[in-house]
């Protein structure tokens, strides 16, 4: 795995939705195109939070070795890994307060999150190789990964919603019409 590629992929995907933040009034940014699912700015705080407090956080415990030694991927987590990418279907997590994410209250605060991100992955890649692959923490859907693949999944994780943007950008169209 070349954590520098990784890093530069994931700093394109990363700034391609903060330029593309000027696009959206904040009402267009919140708007949802239906009720069971997510507007812009909650598709994107999903990106923040999820990166801040669930994968850095992991990467931070494989360094720290506050983790298990060993554990395996799932099938599905084997499969991502393989292929590099998530599978090409919307998946949906479950429909609980604590996983839907709020909406923003302004697009400086969502583009300031993701400039955070960036800096952190940067850090981060410089100090991957002296964490021992060993180190794993487990993740709720593809089982134990070490810091190089939490770091992989980031950049995986935004691309993923780039698909769901699309979806919401035609949406955004045809209402505005």
């Amino acid at each position: 795995m070349d954590t520098k590629e990784i890093s530069k992929r994931f700093e394109q995907v990363a700034t391609y939705y903060i330029e593309e933040l000027s696009k959206y009034s904040l009402d267009e940014f919140t708007r949802k195109p239906s009720e069971d699912e997510w507007s812009l700015g909650q598709m994107y705080n999903h990106l923040i939070n999820g990166t801040l407090y669930l994968h850095l956080k992991a990467i931070k415990q494989c360094a720290n070795g506050t983790t298990s030694d060993g554990g395996k991927k799932t099938e599905i987590g084997e499969s991502i890994f393989k292929e590099g990418t998530f599978p090409p279907i919307r998946l949906k997590g479950p429909d609980t307060p604590d996983f839907t994410p709020p909406n923003p209250t302004g697009k400086e605060e969502v583009k300031e999150g993701l400039l955070q991100i960036i800096e952190k992955m940067q850090e981060i890649e410089r100090k991957l190789s002296d964490i021992p692959d060993r180190q794993k923490v487990q993740h709720r859907r593809m089982g134990y990964l070490n810091a190089e693949e939490y770091f992989q999944l980031i950049e995986m994780h935004f691309r993923h919603h780039l698909r769901q943007k699309e979806r919401i950008d035609q949406f955004l169209l045809k209402v505005s019409k």
